[in-house]
């Protein structure tokens, strides 16, 4: 009898522990295999969890299985994720000054140098800061697609191949590019891309070329054209649930700005790499790859020179004070890092964690940053 009480009071322990130990949701709406979640969202709740000893534990909803793409921000802010990836074009009038930043993604095409600028700005802009705080969300730090190309099922070579050609674009300044070249933008998530081309309701996917194995486009897609147009960095990597943040301990604030510190620079390492291996298998599966001529490059730096103006008219419409001096300090954030940048090996993630510490989170206070 003794013993028949003795497991049933360490099973109702049990019990309890388990009822009473928190876990948090982690949202991102790609696939776990992307390098965009297998690092910073499944090995970072990993990593997270054995630094807290436990009091951090993040679940991850991997592929829009906890929110669609359009809701994470609000789903944030709601506290369905206690951390999340939002995309910023989904919200552009909630995020006016992410999308005037995030669509100046021709000044500078280096996918490390603009997920560095992008995590500074977010965290120390007074501007910014204030725009996250209006929408509820603590921000952590952001990221860099690599280099968008032309992902066709036709060959695109010149300006005149651009014409009535039906691009899946990213909204905004890429939208604003196929329109000057003459084409047609279709706004579509990413995981319709390889639908719509193999439809032909596509003539080409503008995204990162990871996508012919993350998102298999490498079945539908016959011509790869290698003309950088842009790279997307909108939004967030990590965006946090203000209640959620400002109930951790200040130390458990240190290890998740530690942790994002490492998968700033390591996820865009493994993005390349991923782009790589994609390429080349799609291109041992027949697929061919060039690059534009003059017409199309020349076409590519005269809407980067007038698509400013457009950038500061439209900020203004969406009530933006003063965009011209928000672009200004975002550029010089940029002219930062492409310097930093230089000096540093850029495939060793300790190497880039460390720069990324000193420059960026180890200047932030665990005790006050999204608590004031």
């Amino acid at each position: 009898m003794t013993a028949i009480l003795k497991s049933t009071a360490i099973a109702l322990v049990a019990m309890t522990t388990t009822a009473t130990a928190e876990s948090y949701n982690a949202n991102h709406f790609f696939a776990e295999r992307h390098s965009m979640v297998r690092g910073p969202y499944v090995e970072f709740a990993e990593k997270v969890a054995k630094e807290t000893g436990g009091e951090v534990k993040f679940t991850v909803f991997s592929a829009g299985s906890l929110l669609p793409p359009a809701s994470s921000l609000q789903g944030v802010r709601d506290g369905v994720a206690q951390v999340t990836y939002h995309a910023g074009t989904y919200t552009p009038s909630e995020l006016p000054i992410a999308n005037l930043v995030g669509n100046m993604a021709f000044y500078n095409t280096d996918p490390l140098v603009m997920a560095f600028a992008s995590t500074e700005f977010g965290l120390t802009n007074p501007e910014q800061q204030a725009e996250w705080k209006a929408n509820g969300v603590v921000f952590g730090g952001g990221y860099s697609t690599s280099e968008y190309f032309m992902q066709c099922n036709t060959p695109i070579r010149t300006l005149e191949d651009m014409k009535g050609k039906r691009l899946r674009m990213a909204g905004g300044a890429w939208s604003r590019f196929a329109e000057f070249v003459g084409a047609v933008p279709v706004s579509i998530p990413s995981s319709e891309m390889y639908t719509g081309l193999d439809a032909g309701s596509l003539d080409c996917a503008v995204a990162a070329a990871d996508a012919l194995d993350s998102f298999s486009l490498k079945d539908v897609v016959t011509d790869l054209n290698t003309l950088a147009i842009g790279n997307y960095y909108a939004g967030f990597e990590w965006g946090y649930n203000v209640p959620f943040w400002q109930s951790i301990s200040a130390e458990n604030r240190r290890v998740l700005f530690n942790q994002m510190a490492y998968y700033l620079g390591q996820h865009r390492i493994e993005f390349d790499k991923d782009v790589e291996k994609a390429v080349t298998s799609a291109q041992n599966a027949g697929m061919t790859v060039t690059e534009a001529d003059a017409t199309l490059k020349n076409a590519l730096a005269e809407f980067v020179v007038a698509d400013e103006a457009v950038l500061i008219k439209t900020a203004k419409e969406r009530g933006v004070k003063d965009p011209e001096t928000i672009l200004t300090s975002f550029k010089a954030t940029i002219d930062k890092w492409d310097a930093l940048l230089a000096n540093v090996d850029r495939h060793d993630p300790d190497a880039l964690a460390q720069l990324a510490r000193a420059e960026i989170y180890d200047l932030l206070d665990e005790k006050t940053y999204g608590v004031d």
